[in-house]
């Protein structure tokens, strides 16, 4: 008994430390032979389930994070735009039942229906990026569905194996060694089984919580496009509505010889205080010129030299010449300080001469407008655009897209304003225009 119990004393000193310098030493070395005719080493699962590399998991996991990250950016975007216009709809509501002001209630509705259309735009958007990953989380579930099946064959065939063999059989493995050295490499083997076994366990719990994790994201991701299919529509009743409410006003505005005067009044406001902003521009440029304080680098072209060589800003019928205009159905006249041109909506418009842009904001009877300086103390702004596509302090060239014609502001359609002003006076732009 004393061999035996020498041997079973060297196995519980040397198994921990073996096993573990065998452990490290695996992926560099060849793991030993069992000794010929030695009995077998109790059978690991099959194929082997130590851990792979994790290079490629990490960066797969890196990139699913961006994706996240960017879907709950996009999400924050929405909800802000969407707050955005529930307050805007509430206070317009808050404002109902004062003293009308045709022109404000007409920008009213276009700003709501601007954010309406930007909205449903995000929401579009928003659907299409859950949709995409309701389809990437589908397939994740299939593929970690199938992976958790093959975890869990392999986990029982395994469970069935060590019942059926019994612990005894481990003990009767290490004590039919016939040499110290075939102790050793038995004791390291026994050691690489259990790792595996626990690999093996530990990977099929991993693939059970992943497969739980995508089971719930599947169920969020539902939910939110259905929430998304409802937000979608009730924004679209609000944008029939806001259009009808909007057609409406300008039907009022046109039909109606007290709107019609009320409005005119309010466009020839709008055109005084279009010319108090130009006397303010043109102080800047003057203060520039001087060195003077709050000035602007000034710009020295050769604007005035080009009276009736000017491009057009669009190509298209003028429905508004520059002037009094007498409205033949009311007998009422309205000042007009431009030109309104006739042109599709969407139409690009081009600046009709190498300038610097001062000013881009939306004006009551202008809608979302831009003034150009070229310099010299001349300045041409453009009006009723569906969106201006440059920003304030931009150098724009002669025959550069600055914007897209539209109907913003506008009680006769869709159509380009434009003016052409020498300091704060108002000149007629077809003298100008070639």
């Amino acid at each position: 008994m004393a061999p035996l119990a020498l041997a079973l004393a060297w196995v519980c000193l040397l198994a921990g430390p073996v096993a573990t310098a065998r452990a490290q030493t695996a992926s560099t070395q060849p793991s030993p032979a069992a000794p010929s005719g030695a009995a077998p080493a109790p059978a690991a699962a099959t194929p082997s389930t130590a851990a792979p590399s994790t290079a490629a998991p990490d960066t797969a996991s890196h990139a699913a994070d961006e994706a996240q990250t960017e879907i709950e950016n996009q999400k924050k975007e929405l909800e802000s735009l969407g707050r955005e216009l529930e307050e805007r709809r509430a206070k317009s509501q808050q404002l109902r039942g004062r003293e009308r002001n045709l022109l404000g209630e007409l920008k009213e509705k276009e700003v709501q229906l601007s954010l309406t259309i930007r909205y449903l735009a995000a929401l579009e958007k928003r659907r299409k990026i859950v949709s995409s990953d309701l389809g990437d989380a589908t397939t994740e579930l299939a593929r970690t569905a199938v992976q958790l099946d093959s975890d869990r064959r392999r986990l029982a065939w395994r469970l069935r194996e060590i019942y059926k063999r019994g612990r005894s059989r481990d003990i009767e493995y290490l004590l039919s060694a016939r040499t110290f050295p075939d102790l050793v490499n038995r004791t390291y083997f026994l050691a690489k089984v259990a790792r595996e076994d626990k690999n093996q366990m530990l990977l099929t719990q991993a693939h059970r919580a992943e497969v739980q994790d995508t089971k719930a994201r599947l169920e969020a991701r539902q939910h939110e496009l259905d929430r998304l299919k409802r937000e979608t529509e009730r924004q679209r009743q609000a944008q029939k509505q806001l259009a009808s409410d909007r057609r409406v006003l300008l039907a009022q505005i046109r039909g109606e010889r007290k709107s019609n005067e009320q409005a005119a009044a309010e466009l020839e406001r709008a055109s005084k205080r279009i010319q108090a902003l130009i006397g303010e521009l043109e102080k800047r440029r003057l203060a520039g010129e001087r060195g003077g304080p709050g000035g602007v680098l000034p710009l020295f072209g050769d604007f005035s030299r080009n009276k009736g060589r000017l491009p057009w800003p669009v190509t298209g019928k003028v429905m508004g010449s520059f002037g009094y205009m007498r409205n033949p159905r009311f007998g009422t006249s309205t000042y007009n300080s431009g030109i309104d041109i006739q042109a599709a909506f969407g139409t690009p418009i081009a600046a009709v001469s190498k300038a610097r842009v001062d000013y881009v904001s939306w004006l009551d009877g202008y809608g979302k407008c831009a003034i150009l300086n070229h310099g010299g103390g001349f300045y041409t702004l453009y009006a009723h655009a569906s969106e201006i596509l440059v920003a304030v302090g931009k150098q724009v060239e002669a025959g550069e897209i600055i914007g897209r014609v539209g109907d913003t502001g506008s009680t006769i359609g869709t159509a380009l304003h434009f003016e052409i002003r020498q300091g704060k006076t108002a000149v007629n732009p077809l003298d100008w225009l070639r």
